[in-house]
């Protein structure tokens, strides 16, 4: 049973809920006109930065995977053998080329060398002590001794045939002058061959004592380059490597005289693989000049500060990768690059005539390819499927999908829907505000 007051209380809280009934409802239907979904009748456009796509001939610019790679490789090997007693440099380090880096005991090399200097000492001796040899001069006066006994002989003769005609003197005076004419003959031919012979064996003393001290010579430039070896310098600059033997170990001996490993880092190499299809496409049109303005991208996304330039191309194809591997060279006077670094090279390997450039902010994955956002004549959003073929100065070159000249969204692109109105605004517009 209701009193009065609750009545009247009733009655209140009533027309109260009727009032708010009216305004929820009323509510309801004002929001579901103003807004009912992207691109529904009389929602309002949505703010967006757009730029227009620009058609011209540009570089294409491709950027590659790379990897650091030493130029030169070096292994320091002990030549000789012996005790190691200084080691001159810190591992991990850079050294110069020609600084001191092992030394080996040097004693013994050094008394190979006073050993062989002695021995040249006695070869020139001998040498000269060939060459004034008395023995040709003494055949050479038995010689000429001879042939004057034998004109003597002659002249006896030839004065003894007219006496013994004339019975001036007796038969056996003429037949003994004869026989001492031939005898003198003799000893003639005698006396000339001893002297060739002398001059042939005088020559051969020569020649011998000239090829020993030769010998003794290049016997004496080995230890003295024996003695050279023990100090082991480094053969090119770079980044050396962990040492492998300590010092006060005997080197040089048995299958591994390696002692550390020398990488030159400056210049230093970086490799990149071309696809046999890009290859194809550009052999012919790459812009030589280019080749010597390549990029470097750090793994951290930097860009290194010094560009490189082309030093040469493998010569096949890889099978496995079907890639052909292009090598540049970039300064590194700081050692900044290590061998074994991971990149992308940027590079421009063929000039496009007719590309459309859009800012790579624009782009966006849709349905596993690219697309971009442009804005109709009439303001509203509509998506066009892309293809893009590399970029330059920061814009993404696209080789289909647009023809240039379209309003492009660059900014928002993720808060509009294919129909939907908009309002396009370019960026210096907006920050101007």
């Amino acid at each position: 049973m209701l009193y009065p007051t609750d009545l009247a209380k009733t009655r209140k809280y009533g027309a109260l809920y009727a009032v708010g009934l009216s305004f929820a409802t009323f509510s309801i239907f004002f929001l579901k006109g103003a807004y009912s979904g992207p691109g529904a009748q009389g929602a309002l456009p949505t703010a967006v930065v757009v730029e227009i796509a620009e058609r011209r001939e540009v570089p294409v610019l491709v950027e590659l995977a790379a990897r650091t790679q030493a130029a030169a490789t070096v292994e320091i090997r002990a030549n000789v053998e012996g005790r190691l007693i200084e080691m001159s440099f810190k591992e991990g380090n850079l050294v110069g080329k020609g600084q001191l880096l092992f030394q080996i005991d040097p004693r013994r090399y050094d008394a190979g060398v006073q050993s062989a200097d002695a021995a040249v000492e006695k070869a020139e001796a001998d040498l000269e002590m060939a060459r004034e040899q008395q023995h040709l001069v003494n055949a050479e006066s038995a010689l000429r001794q001879a042939e004057a006994a034998f004109l003597k002989a002659n002249q006896d003769v030839e004065r003894m045939k007219p006496l013994a005609a004339r019975r001036a003197v007796p038969q056996r005076d003429l037949d003994a002058a004869i026989a001492a004419q031939s005898s003198a003959a003799a000893a003639v031919e005698d006396a000339r061959a001893t002297v060739r012979t002398t001059t042939v064996g005088d020559r051969m003393g020569v020649r011998q004592a000239q090829a020993n001290l030769t010998a003794t010579r290049a016997a004496l430039d080995q230890a003295r380059l024996d003695r050279e070896e023990t100090a082991i310098h480094a053969p090119i600059s770079g980044l050396i490597g962990t040492v492998e033997v300590s010092v006060g170990n005997y080197v040089g001996r048995g299958e591994s005289n390696r002692l550390a490993t020398i990488s030159q880092v400056d210049p230093i190499n970086v490799v990149f693989g071309i696809s046999e299809a890009l290859y194809l496409r550009t052999v012919d049109k790459v812009d030589r000049k280019a080749l010597e303005r390549i990029d470097f991208i750090l793994s951290d996304n930097s860009q290194y500060p010094f560009r490189g330039r082309y030093t040469n191309i493998g010569r096949a194809v890889d099978e496995k990768t079907g890639t052909l591997q292009i090598e540049a060279q970039f300064p590194n006077p700081k050692g900044v690059l290590v061998a074994g670094m991971s990149g992308r090279v940027r590079v421009a390997l063929e000039n496009r005539t007719d590309a459309v450039l859009v800012p790579e902010a624009a782009l966006f994955d849709a349905h596993g390819s690219k697309a971009v956002y442009i804005v109709t004549p009439d303001h509203k959003a509509a998506l066009r499927s892309v293809v893009t073929g590399g970029s330059y100065q920061g814009k993404s070159v696209i080789t289909k999908g647009l023809d240039g000249g379209e309003t492009v969204i660059v900014e928002g692109p993720a808060r509009v829907r294919p129909g939907q109105a908009v309002t396009p605004q370019t960026a210096q517009a907006v920050r101007a505000r």
